[in-house]
């Protein structure tokens, strides 16, 4: 698996998993230990990269959805409709909380269309997309919920553990042993 610096670059030595989950570099840890992560901190908006900073401002992202749902041109949504999808923005947010995939890290609500929170566009767009669907009664939200709720386990699991295989394991320990092949870890899930 490759890990990353906090500079972007890629990390090759070893490293070790400190009690709350943080990857660190060195076999064990001492004072030259520093954190690397699974994901590239210094990785750029995925769907929109002429945005220079790592997450598209809600605005942005509440554009590509309208335009995606199809049902009229994105420049005529109205202020109401705007503060609408604040509404289903922090909805997403409070999903994103209580996914089990999510690190715990602080994530505060939406309050104005320009605020920048750190959540990957592509969950904030399909959950947007879901609300939006549901809340207009529309046939399309079936196919958008499907698709939030993969986009949402794929991207929180990369951020979370890198591009690894996500694995069925026990997790209470089970009464086979043949089954436990370690400690499973609950920051993560994975088993060490």
């Amino acid at each position: 698996m490759a890990y990353y610096n906090s500079d972007g670059t890629v990390y090759g030595g070893d490293v070790h998993t400190m009690a709350d989950g943080r990857i660190m570099t060195g076999a064990s840890h001492d004072s030259g230990s520093v954190q690397v992560f699974v994901t590239n901190p210094k990785e750029d908006s995925t769907s929109n990269p002429h945005i220079t900073n790592e997450f598209s401002p809600l605005e942005t992202m509440v554009l590509q959805a309208v335009r995606r749902f199809g049902d009229f041109n994105p420049g005529t949504l109205s202020g109401d409709a705007a503060l609408m999808f604040i509404e289903f923005a922090n909805m997403v947010i409070d999903e994103i909380r209580m996914h089990p995939y999510w690190d715990g890290s602080e994530l505060d609500y939406y309050q104005h269309l320009s605020d920048v929170r750190k959540v990957p566009d592509v969950i904030m767009v399909g959950g947007l997309l879901y609300h939006y669907a549901t809340q207009q009664g529309s046939e399309k939200s079936q196919q958008f919920a499907s698709s939030f709720i993969r986009t949402i386990g794929q991207q929180l699991w990369r951020r979370l553990n890198g591009n690894t295989a996500i694995q069925m394991r026990v997790t209470d320990e089970g009464s086979n042993k043949r089954n436990h092949q370690g400690q499973t870890s609950k920051y993560n899930g994975t088993t060490r």
